[in-house]
């Protein structure tokens, strides 16, 4: 009987059912495993952002690229990631800004990011992509957007390369022939006999346009960009009241070649050294600081005096007033909101700005002012700002200044129209 009760109290906990305990019977359960819960599949919201982020990464790379969109954008990407294998593109990503789902269809604004063998920092270009869910699963049908584009989607580029500078020209132009890269060699060589403050970049990136559509496109809010034969475009990190710089993320220099090309060998080293001097001192430019003393400062760094300029159209009466006027130059980006003639009034303005505080109050003073608005103590915007900088900076109201600068101009123009 022992023997046999045994054997039932060994079948009893084999099955997990039940064990004899002084002649009664207690149950307890067997053993239980849990499944694991079934993962939910991603939402389209994930999906898409996948798929952008994949698809920046493949920019290079066509059979990748085609890989991501749908329709006539295949076509079209197999073109520009072409183009785009040739420029030496490095450290892809993208990241989505912006993204609204709705149905089977999808719109995402897409940050770009890039950077270039043998120039530190990244490039960022914005983008507006749409999607479209299909039988393969999401895939982007377009890309729009005719302002800031990527180069390579601009132009078929090639890439060529000086000591200091990488250049991405049509391919088309031959930087070399044209004295391009003569001229951005010359200029940094004169930044660094002149400039003291700031610091030049080991390399820089140049991104020819080939005409005036090109400069447009390949631009986001620059006005008036078709009479200008360079510029520079840095991407900075603002921080604080004062907007003082804390990060210049990348900086590129843009020539319109039918702009340059036009100028003589002396006067494309001047338009280079202009551009340089804002991209030395892009880590000090505070976000306040006036854009006549901005473009002044550049002028007057790459010697580009212009109080002749400047003397004509204040006396013949006929040039844009607010681009004659500190007060109306005062707003950050102001030059670059001009049009037309409105511009080249401006900018022989600034010049004349420039030059006559250098040489009432000496070099020192003019960048000590430009400095000047880094300083978190100097409070207010606009001309209040403004008028509290040059009255520390130079010990006058900016209204003193201003009528004293039209003297010194009208004087070259009356006394002495001949002197520069």
């Amino acid at each position: 009987m022992g023997r046999a009760l045994l054997v039932i109290a060994v079948l009893a906990l084999a099955a997990g059912g039940a064990v004899l305990a002084g002649g009664g019977v207690r149950t307890f359960p067997g053993p239980h495993f849990d499944r694991p819960a079934a993962k939910a599949p991603p939402g389209d919201d994930v999906l898409v952002s996948r798929l952008m982020e994949g698809r920046a990464r493949a920019v290079a790379d066509p059979r990748a690229l085609a890989a991501t969109s749908t329709g006539a954008q295949r076509a079209r990407d197999r073109r520009t990631a072409r183009r785009a294998a040739r420029l030496g593109l490095t450290r892809l990503s993208g990241e989505v800004a912006d993204l609204e789902v709705r149905g089977r269809s999808a719109r995402a604004v897409v940050r770009f990011r890039y950077g270039v063998r043998g120039i530190a920092g990244q490039y960022t270009t914005a983008q507006v992509l749409r999607a479209v869910k299909t039988s393969r699963g999401w895939r982007v049908r377009s890309v729009s957007g005719t302002r800031g584009r990527p180069p390579w989607e601009v132009a078929d580029q090639r890439r060529s390369r000086s000591k200091h500078f990488v250049v991405w020209a049509p391919a088309e132009i031959d930087p070399r022939a044209g004295g391009l890269l003569t001229a951005l060699e010359a200029g940094y060589a004169r930044m660094r006999e002149v400039l003291r403050r700031g610091r030049l970049r080991r390399r820089y990136l140049v991104v020819v346009a080939g005409d005036a559509r090109q400069a447009r496109a390949l631009t986001a809010q620059i006005r008036g960009i078709e009479s200008l034969a360079a510029i520079t475009d840095s991407e900075v990190r603002q921080d604080g009241p004062a907007e003082r710089v804390v990060e210049v993320a990348s900086q590129r220099l843009l020539v319109v070649w039918p702009n340059f090309i036009d100028v003589d060998p002396e006067g494309k080293a001047t338009v280079v050294t202009h551009e340089l001097t804002h991209a030395a001192v892009a880590g000090v430019t505070s976000g306040r600081t006036p854009s006549w003393l901005v473009e002044g400062l550049a002028l007057y760094v790459s010697g580009d005096r212009r109080v002749d300029e400047a003397a004509q159209r204040v006396v013949s009466g006929t040039g844009n007033r607010r681009a004659l006027s500190l007060t109306g130059l005062t707003p950050p980006g102001a030059i670059g909101r001009v049009e037309g003639e409105g511009q080249s009034d401006a900018y022989a303005y600034s010049s004349a700005a420039a030059f006559y505080i250098a040489e009432r109050f000496g070099q020192d003073k003019l960048l000590s002012l430009y400095d000047a608005y880094n300083d978190e103590a100097l409070e207010g915007s606009g001309a209040r700002l403004t008028d509290r900088a040059v009255r520390r900076e130079l010990g006058l109201p900016l209204r003193r200044l201003e009528r004293d600068l039209r003297a010194w101009i009208l004087a070259r123009a009356i006394a002495d129209p001949l002197a520069p």
